[in-house]
């Protein structure tokens, strides 16, 4: 794809760099070994999600219940002592939450803010009564899948190398792909040209949910116990991501490359904090400001995002 339809420029690319850079040069603490490996878990569950955020980001969307789902995911797994069982049903949820959200918006005609947030709303909620406070115990066999390694490499290096080539396969080389890119720069010719825009915007509500429930899963996994509020923050941070990484909110422009750049990002500023002693209360406020930045910057067709 060219650099147009990827969202990629050398600030997109640059700014994990130099964060890195700076981190190196200013905290001995965060080029110990420990610490890198700690990294790749503490941004795992973020890049799972915010590839998930990406596929609705492409066609125009925006999706705000992606922490409820992972919230509710987590919930379902310390309900199932079976980890097959306990995997399918988030699973099968966070398909259910996508066809939801996906109809209201593609059918229904209801804006994307405010059909994620009502099902946001409802979902936490729901969550709130399946589990009332943290607690519980995920599958043992899950716990490891997400702690664990394999010949040496963490396991949670894995989870974010399969959901990178798999979303990366998805959008560059399939039709379905192709489409998504389709119906965010141009809905009506992609209608007329045979692309089946209300399909194809479900679809990708359905990927995002799906996605946050596997982010679910793995970080419900990794603190080996389930928490209604375990989501929360995640919404704001996908969104956040998906935009430093250069995906347009209008669609039609973005890349996987772009996400995993943006993901980085956050999660080098947390992990900086942390070296650094800094209230983790302050990772919100840059959050913020980073997401108004990269969308102040944004080219848009129309008053909105």
């Amino acid at each position: 794809m060219t650099p147009a339809r990827t969202g990629l420029t050398r600030y997109t690319v640059g700014l994990p760099l130099l964060i890195a850079l700076l981190l190196a040069l200013s905290a001995a603490d965060f080029r110990q070994p420990q610490n890198l490996l700690n990294f790749g878990g503490q941004v795992a569950a973020l890049l799972i999600a915010s590839l998930g955020q990406m596929c609705v980001t492409l066609v125009a969307g925006i999706d705000l219940s992606v922490g409820a789902v992972m919230s509710l995911a987590s919930g379902l797994l310390v309900l199932q002592s079976d980890p097959v069982l306990a995997v399918a049903m988030a699973l099968a949820m966070g398909a259910a939450v996508g066809v939801v959200n996906g109809l209201g918006v593609a059918v229904a005609g209801v804006h994307p803010l405010v059909m994620t947030l009502s099902t946001a709303t409802f979902l936490q909620g729901l969550c709130h009564m399946v589990l009332p406070m943290p607690g519980g115990q995920v599958p043992p066999p899950l716990v490891a899948a997400a702690n664990g390694d394999a010949a040496g490499v963490p396991l949670s290096f894995v989870w974010c190398a399969a959901a990178v080539v798999a979303l990366g396969a998805l959008t560059t080389r399939t039709r379905f792909g192709l489409h998504l890119f389709a119906v965010g720069s141009q809905p009506r010719s992609a209608y007329l040209n045979g692309v089946r825009v209300r399909a194809v915007t479900v679809t990708a509500y359905v990927l995002c949910s799906v996605m946050a429930s596997v982010a679910g899963i793995f970080l419900a996994a990794r603190v080996a116990t389930g928490d209604p509020n375990l989501g929360t923050s995640f919404p704001l941070e996908t969104v956040a991501a998906v935009a430093l990484g250069g995906v347009q909110l209008t669609g039609g422009v973005g890349s996987v490359a772009g996400v995993v750049a943006g993901t980085l990002s956050l999660g080098l500023l947390t992990n900086g904090l942390n070296v650094f002693g800094i209230s983790p209360f302050l990772r919100g406020v840059l959050t913020g400001a980073l997401l108004l930045a990269a969308v102040s910057v944004q080219r848009r067709r129309h008053v909105g995002l």
